[in-house]
């Protein structure tokens, strides 16, 4: 959302509001859609390529808070058995559905990695509505799914998130289970640090954030390697203002990859091969080694 719309909103809702304000709406922008993958319906800019053949990728459902949710488990590459045994489970950003995400998976997939990716509620097909609480719930039974099938490594299930997916990473990893790896794309610090940037000034005490949405908090718990991307020019979440919280806190092992020219959604474009080239060394040293 653009600042200028978001602190008109807050104006408006500020001057009509006479109770303390949960502002978690502002955090999420799904989309509904009655259909996934349809050429159609891709903007140019999720550089959606249509290159897993359709034997490749599995679409299922799972239940959350008895809602149900829609994902999709990708098989890795068939030239590239080397990395089948890793499964990446991508927990996508705030926009949109699958869609917006799926030319990630298709990186993804051609490095040789199995990737699981699924909707929260509230987005795409999903039934329910977006919360902290349902992120939480939805990456939590994405990996019991996970662990439930015989063709998952349970020791080389990787965490990815990008953006608000971050959250969803750091949590699992911190507070479920620790995972093979965790990577974090353009991962703000905290919720708060978030909806700050956003409204370009200090919200007064009576709006509160009800997601326990703190990576600020969490990433120290993260008992695992790590490794951290983000753009230099990022315009939402704002290197200098959330990425020194966060690698400050990171236990070792961790890399970094600061990007420079990268805005907040484009980190794989702007890196090119090097991205495929950094995730597949990051991967080989921690996990298959």
């Amino acid at each position: 959302m653009k600042k200028g719309r978001l602190i008109l909103m807050l104006f408006f809702v500020g001057l009509f509001c006479t109770r303390p304000f949960s502002l978690d709406d502002f955090l999420f922008d799904p989309s509904e859609i009655d259909e996934y993958l349809r050429p159609a319906d891709m903007d140019e800019d999720w550089h959606v390529r249509f290159i897993i053949p359709n034997w490749q990728y599995q679409g299922l459902t799972l239940t959350s808070m008895d809602n149900t949710i829609y994902a999709y488990f990708v098989y890795g590459n068939p030239d590239s058995v080397t990395n089948n045994d890793v499964t990446i489970l991508y927990c996508h950003g705030r926009s949109e559905n699958i869609n917006r995400y799926w030319g990630r998976v298709e990186y993804l997939w051609e490095m040789g990695y199995n990737v699981f990716i699924f909707d929260y509620q509230g987005y795409g097909k999903s039934e329910g509505s977006p919360s902290g609480e349902a992120f939480y719930s939805d990456g939590y039974e994405a990996l019991s799914y996970l662990l439930s099938r015989p063709n998952v490594d349970p020791s080389k299930i990787v965490y990815y998130g990008q953006s608000l997916g971050c959250f969803v990473a750091a949590y699992l990893s911190a507070d479920v289970r620790p995972g093979a790896a965790v990577i974090l794309e353009s991962s703000p610090a905290s919720a708060t640090a978030l909806l700050h940037d956003g409204a370009l000034v200090h919200l007064p005490a009576d709006y509160v954030v009800e997601a326990d949405f703190d990576n600020e908090k969490r990433i120290a718990d993260i008992d695992c390697p790590l490794f951290m991307m983000h753009g230099r020019d990022d315009d939402y979440v704002v290197f200098d203002r959330h990425v020194p919280y966060l690698w400050d806190k990171a236990v070792q092992p961790k890399e970094s990859l600061w990007v420079d020219g990268a805005v907040h959604d484009d980190v794989p474009e702007v890196l090119g091969a090097e991205y495929h080239t950094r995730i597949i060394q990051f991967i080989n040293t921690y996990v298959n080694n």
